[in-house]
């Protein structure tokens, strides 16, 4: 399989600032430093068309490798970073860590619902990424995707016949989205033979958790993972092109990041994982100690704080 040679001889250098802009047209360039480890190359996936994919490296042989799917529209480079969300934490674990870009003919993105994620140009980009993974780094593989990510691990696990896939991961999922949008609701997702694995937090106001924990029970062989808690002060846009959507802390498991990609690593090598992660919020009364009533009950996070 042809593969394209990295825009810099030494594009490993931690402190090397790189200018992709021959790479992939017309995509988001990387103007930050990438840490040592890691690397961007260029795959050449259909006539005319490449794709950019990120690889970090763990320092000691790899387990596996997850092939990971952003969400938003899908970029590999937002305002001029790497966009690994937490897969950078991958390799802390001992996996590999591969994640996708959009292919150079999607310039404008693609978001949870494009129809682009579940087509045959994004099947044949995908293979083409499975042959140079696995030639490198021969062992299981597990598709990951997080928020309208998860829309392309939901459509490439019904189509894939891999026996190099050793399971598929959904962060954050996107449910239902409508009846004339590719959505999780809209596949056959009972057709999946791969172990799959459901990680939602609780109160994510970006994708329903009640609509997340109802498309798991349509899998046959699947774990559900729920999350509670986090760091309230790191918020992520629920949607980058309606700002109006609002923002969370949860959605990106903020405060929880270390402890999601655990449970995910664990359960791909085949260890007991959690059904819940995390203390969330409760509600209790705080009685006023003049009348022994209870006041207005308040909602906390542990450690518990009447006030």
């Amino acid at each position: 399989m042809p593969v394209a040679k990295p825009c810099a001889d030494n594009l490993l250098a931690p402190l090397l600032w790189l200018t992709l802009a021959g790479c992939a047209g017309t995509l988001p360039e990387l103007h930050v430093p990438l840490r040592s480890g890691e690397e961007i190359v260029t795959l050449a996936t259909r006539p005319g068309v490449t794709v950019r994919v990120f690889l970090i490296t763990p320092k000691t042989v790899s387990k596996g490798t997850f092939i990971f799917f952003p969400g938003g529209e899908g970029y590999l480079v937002k305002e001029g970073q790497a966009k690994g969300l937490y897969a950078r934490l991958f390799p802390e674990q001992g996996f590999m860590a591969v994640v996708v870009d959009v292919p150079s003919d999607r310039p404008h993105g693609m978001l949870g619902g494009d129809r682009f994620r579940s087509s045959n140009e994004h099947l044949e980009d995908v293979k083409k990424i499975i042959e140079f993974v696995y030639q490198k780094w021969p062992k299981p593989i597990f598709l990951i995707g997080h928020s309208a990510g998860t829309t392309s691990v939901g459509y490439l696990a019904t189509v894939l016949k891999d026996q190099r896939i050793g399971g598929i991961v959904l962060t954050g999922a996107l449910g239902e989205l409508g009846p004339r949008a590719v959505s999780l609701a809209r596949l056959p997702l009972q057709e999946i033979t791969y172990p799959a694995l459901f990680v939602h937090h609780k109160e994510d106001p970006c994708a329903s958790f009640e609509d997340a924990h109802r498309q798991h029970r349509r899998l046959v062989r699947v774990t559900f993972i729920e999350v509670l808690g986090g760091d309230q002060s790191r918020a992520i846009g629920c949607n980058p092109r309606d700002p109006a959507r609002g923002k969370s802390y949860a959605h990106g498991f903020s405060g929880k990041e270390r402890e999601v990609v655990r449970a995910i690593t664990d359960w791909a090598t085949g260890k007991p994982v959690p059904n819940r992660i995390g203390i969330g919020p409760f509600v209790i009364p705080c009685f006023d100690p003049k009348t022994n009533y209870p006041k207005k009950p308040i909602r906390f996070t542990y450690p518990v704080k009447c006030k």
